[in-house]
């Protein structure tokens, strides 16, 4: 009797001591991934703020041509913004796109973000 329960606590005792490091392990991986995450908002937030009024611009670019349906570009929304306005707008759009399809290329070997596999690996391995 005595050999089982002392045999059943050196069990107990094993699982507590294996478990407990992994648990540290998974709970650290999960703050670095927060932090990350919070980290990268925080850049594409600054990044989206760069043109000073921008959803006040945007907002009356979509109410123009609704409020005139039969106009032109440059008579309905050229007078709301402006064309370096505009400019200005499409330039931010374009380099926030670069840069986040830049930092949303997935490694190799781990899931996209549509749940396909990348897995194969990429065009400069192959020549």
């Amino acid at each position: 009797m005595r050999y089982t329960l002392l045999s059943m606590l050196c069990h107990v005792r094993e699982t507590e001591i294996t478990d407990s490091p992994v648990e540290l392990f998974i709970q650290l991986v999960q703050k670095i991934n927060t932090r990350a995450e919070t980290k990268v908002e925080g850049e594409f937030n600054k990044e989206l703020k760069r043109v000073r009024g921008k959803g006040g611009i945007l907002l009356r670019l979509a109410e123009a041509p609704v409020a005139e349906p039969g106009g032109t570009v440059r008579k309905v929304i050229c007078p709301v913004a402006g064309e370096s306005m505009l400019k200005a707008l499409a330039a931010e759009a374009a380099a926030n796109e670069a840069r986040y399809r830049a930092r949303s290329v997935p490694a190799w070997g781990r899931r996209t973000p549509r749940g396909s596999s990348a897995s194969t690996p990429s065009a400069s391995w192959n020549s």
